[in-house]
């Protein structure tokens, strides 16, 4: 029964925002609970790419509130715009989330009319390609913290 918990956290985790620090602490549970990486990893990354899709869906749909609609339409300039076309879903859902976290990025993709077709697939190998590096810097972290 704990370990059904203790997944049960590990996926409310990764799909907590990264600026809260959900899926380092999920990948921090799932070390402490010397749960297998070929496991933990693609759970986190997973959970994460759900509620990427969930909050990009969310972004959309928010667009219909009329006063959010009006709002994103007048910020929705021609410089912003280039800066989107400039940068891209992948220079987005990579440098974007390494910088911010992946929820503001798809809430402004998705502003700045990004079809979601544009963002499955980066989105789905951005959450694949972070859960390896927080993998690798909470490990660092735990044998850091061994060693002190």
């Amino acid at each position: 029964m704990t370990s059904f918990w203790t997944w049960l956290s590990i996926i409310g985790l990764s799909m907590t925002p990264n600026l809260i620090l959900g899926p380092s602490a999920a990948i921090g549970v799932g070390i402490a609970a010397h749960y297998d990486p070929w496991l933990l990893l693609p759970v986190v990354a997973v959970a994460g790419y759900v509620e990427g899709l969930a909050v990009a869906w969310i972004a959309c749909e928010s667009t219909r509130i009329d006063f959010i609609g009006k709002w994103v339409a007048r910020m929705r300039t021609p410089r912003s715009t280039a800066l989107a076309d400039r940068w891209g879903v992948w220079g987005g859902l990579t440098l974007g989330c390494a910088l911010v976290g992946q929820e503001p990025i798809l809430v402004a993709l998705r502003w700045l009319g990004v079809d979601m077709r544009r963002i499955w697939l980066p989105l789905a190998i951005s959450n694949a390609v972070f859960a390896v590096l927080y993998y690798a810097i909470v490990w660092f972290g735990f044998d850091q913290v061994a060693k002190f």
